[in-house]
């Protein structure tokens, strides 16, 4: 997929119920707050107001204060308000997000859902409460961010089995902004917190103290290091019962870790994560996990690389300067989904084009039982993609590299086992050296 991206950037100061209230002004002044209108009440299963206040009085508050303003502003009842954006029974589907913590700097990249992505970057200054910049969820959540502080956090879907009575993720990530100082602080309130699903935590502080805390309703086990990576399974054996299927979260997580190990400058991460051809850029869009914004953090300076779609150029932001009270300096983010390496679609299951077409770049695609036919694969590049069942047909293969990391279990060529030919020719590479 490629499609021109857009992001709104939303500043909101005063009480937590006037930041609810301008954040609910501000949105509705933008493309999709006008459409606001139209929109149909979405109320979850079984969702009670009385323990939602309940929740949120006890480990956020201010929430609770915004959730009014918020519901003022939009002009809708406060009990809607509380069962759209704050805890209610709300189903989230599966986000696959990466992270790099390392030299100081906290790298992330964040795939989800293009359909169910709020597309606001929201800076708010509380009274009572941290200031801080991320993004938004459903209004009062964040995905990902960093506080007035230093302090920087996001998330990473695992699993939504064994769920439980407990807050969602999107609120625990503002918790962790708005009432924690230090990557401490935040270890501690995730330790105290009641999980509702499985999820890491990746965290760094203005001291680069980083840690990855897995979290799930069973248990909090965490791990700390200088250079560490984090996407969507639990590494620690007692967690990993809570582990899905996901095969991508596997295959990123080792190229997470060597980016930590390089220990990258601010604006060599930034391209690492952000390159429509990098290994953790996720281009499965029509599957609701592709990459939507990419952030590379410096706590120590209170400052934040910022880019939506794949190959952005980064915005700097001063939030140092912001909570002193200057101007972000930014309305609105603008990029292109999919970057420009413009990859297969995984939608399509056939592939057909003329030999003079150009190959495309296949990453992180699905293509399974796909057909290849009257197609030039001339200098293609695929990484990270399975082919299991996929069918090729009349296709120019010049120049094309196949390394030897690759599973070549029933795969042939002209009828022949790729297997057989591979160890023809290592008899006959052992003959001519004899």
């Amino acid at each position: 997929m490629t499609k021109a991206w857009r992001v709104d950037v939303l500043e909101c100061r005063g009480s937590s119920y006037d930041v609810g209230r301008q954040l609910a002004g501000a949105f509705l002044k933008t493309t999709r707050g006008r459409a606001y209108a139209r929109r149909k009440e979405r109320r979850p299963f079984a969702f009670s107001l009385r323990n939602a206040e309940a929740a949120l009085k006890a480990w956020a508050p201010n929430i609770w204060e915004e959730l009014n303003g918020l519901a003022d502003g939009l002009r809708i009842p406060l009990e809607r308000a509380v069962a759209e954006y704050s805890n209610g029974r709300l189903r989230y589907p599966p986000r696959g997000c990466s992270a790099v913590m390392s030299a100081g700097l906290y790298g992330r990249n964040y795939d989800y859902d293009v359909r169910r992505y709020d597309r606001l970057l929201v800076a708010i200054q509380p009274k009572g409460v941290h200031a801080s910049i991320g993004f938004s969820d459903r209004f009062t959540g964040r995905v990902d961010g960093m506080n007035e502080h230093g302090l920087c956090v996001g998330l990473h879907q695992v699993s939504q089995a064994a769920a439980r009575p407990g807050l969602v993720c999107i609120l625990i990530v503002r918790v962790v902004l708005d009432q924690c100082a230090t990557t401490r602080e935040a270890v501690a309130m995730l330790r105290r917190i009641p999980h509702g699903l499985s999820f890491n935590y990746s965290l760094m502080d203005a001291g680069g103290h980083a840690a990855v805390v897995e979290a799930s309703p069973a248990a909090v086990v965490v791990r700390d290091g200088e250079q560490l990576g984090c996407s969507n399974h639990f590494l620690s054996p007692t967690q990993q019962a809570f582990n899905r299927r996901n095969p991508g979260s596997y295959r990123h997580l080792p190229v997470l870790e060597r980016f930590s190990r390089e220990r990258l400058p601010a604006d060599r991460l930034f391209r690492a994560l952000n390159d429509s051809l990098s290994a953790v850029f996720d281009h499965r869009y029509t599957t609701g996990s592709g990459t939507l914004h990419t952030i590379v953090c410096a706590p120590a300076e209170r400052r934040m690389q910022v880019g939506v779609g794949g190959d952005a150029r980064p915005c700097s932001i001063d939030f140092a300067a912001w909570v002193a009270g200057g101007p972000l300096g930014l309305q609105t983010l603008e990029g292109q989904l999919g970057g420009t390496a413009k990859p297969f679609d995984p939608g399509r299951r056939v592939i057909a084009k003329t030999a003079g077409d150009k190959a495309k770049v296949f990453i992180g695609t699905p293509l399974d039982n796909a057909l290849f036919k009257d197609l030039t694969l001339a200098n293609a590049s695929f990484a990270n993609v399975s082919l299991a069942g996929a069918r090729f047909d009349d296709i120019d293969f010049s120049n094309t590299v196949i390394t030897s990391n690759c599973n070549f279990n029933g795969m042939q060529i002209a009828g022949v086992s790729v297997k057989e030919l591979l160890a023809s020719h290592a008899r006959r590479q052992t003959a001519e050296q004899a």
